[in-house]
């Protein structure tokens, strides 16, 4: 029974990856919860300007601002507003890059308004991460995670994610994006 099953993995094509995992608070307990992926996932830090503009909600009328700087740093910014009544929810995008083409770090701040709001600005904000990032990371279901409002940090490859509510106002949260710089390995020849 045990062999016609991992024949049967084998068969239908399915990868098996190292357990990592993630850390999930909700103040002031810390949860811990398993996610599937590899630890030694490759990131894509390529952006330039067409990038940015890339990033556009078709639906908005602001468009995101690339703006290069003389000593090669550059950042993108962008703005979306979402029309609701009441509380009005909105999504804030910072890239930044000390050196052209090639992030450093972001911060992406939801201001959620409803249920709803919270799960388009929740979906949004997962897009712009896997754009980044690319989606062969741990965490499978960011948007879920965002959505919650849990506090949540998690790093991989050569990058970090933290994702945290602003102090005193449940409905503002930050995610933060910072590029990890990978530390040499020693040769093995001199060991």
């Amino acid at each position: 029974m045990l062999l016609a099953s991992i024949i049967s993995l084998f068969v239908l094509g399915v990868e098996t990856r190292p357990t990592t995992v993630l850390h999930v608070s909700q103040s002031p307990k810390t949860q811990r919860h398993p996610v599937q992926g590899s630890p030694s996932v490759r990131t894509f830090f390529g952006f330039d300007e067409k990038r940015c503009l890339g990033i556009a909600d078709l639906s908005s009328p602001e468009k995101p601002v690339f703006t290069a700087y003389e000593t090669g740093e550059w950042q993108c910014t962008y703005v979306i507003d979402y029309a609701e009544t009441g509380h009005k929810p909105s999504l804030f995008l910072q890239i930044r890059g000390v050196e052209p083409g090639v992030w450093n770090n972001f911060r992406i701040k939801l201001n959620f308004g409803s249920v709803l709001s919270r799960q388009v600005l929740a979906a949004r904000a997962a897009n712009i991460v896997y754009s980044l990032l690319g989606t062969n990371m741990p965490l499978k279901d960011l948007e879920t995670v965002l959505a919650s409002g849990l506090d949540m940090e998690i790093a991989f490859g050569e990058a970090t994610l933290k994702y945290r509510q602003e102090r005193g106002d449940p409905n503002r949260y930050n995610l933060f994006g910072i590029r990890t710089t990978p530390q040499p390995q020693p040769d093995k020849a001199e060991q």
